[in-house]
């Protein structure tokens, strides 16, 4: 996959938004979350732009999988949320296109299930922009 490809998959997930970062302090990035932040959502992936090497696609991955998924040549844990569980894929190649769709599927899937009953609620009912 490419970052095309990628962003294109995960709009089509449940309740998926896509933001810019809100900052440039940490880079050029396309933010995903699994509903609206106002409304009270969580980001479960990101697409980084830059392009000195460091991470291409970070997102988090099931507590169980991630000590293999870093195993992995390509993945790393990634800067700042690895005490989340979460990966960053250093190139496109490292995975192939189903295996990063389903990883991909589990991290929305988990942030879903973290999130708050409530916004769960609000999600599932039709607000914060479901799809």
């Amino acid at each position: 996959m490419d970052a095309e490809r990628t962003r294109e998959f995960l709009s089509t997930l449940p309740h998926v938004v896509e933001t810019a970062a809100d900052t440039t302090r940490w880079g050029d990035k396309l933010v995903f979350r699994v509903g609206d932040q106002a409304a009270g959502g969580k980001m479960f992936s990101q697409i980084d732009f830059e392009t000195d090497g460091r991470a291409i696609l970070s997102f988090a991955a099931d507590p169980e999988q991630f000590h293999e998924l870093i195993g992995l040549d390509g993945l790393i844990p990634a800067p700042y949320r690895a005490r989340l569980h979460w990966v960053a894929l250093m190139r496109w190649d490292v995975l192939r296109d189903s295996e990063l769709k389903a990883l991909l599927r589990v991290a929305r899937d988990l942030t879903f299930a973290r999130l708050p009953k409530r916004t769960r609620d609000l999600l599932t009912k039709g607000g914060g922009k479901p799809k």
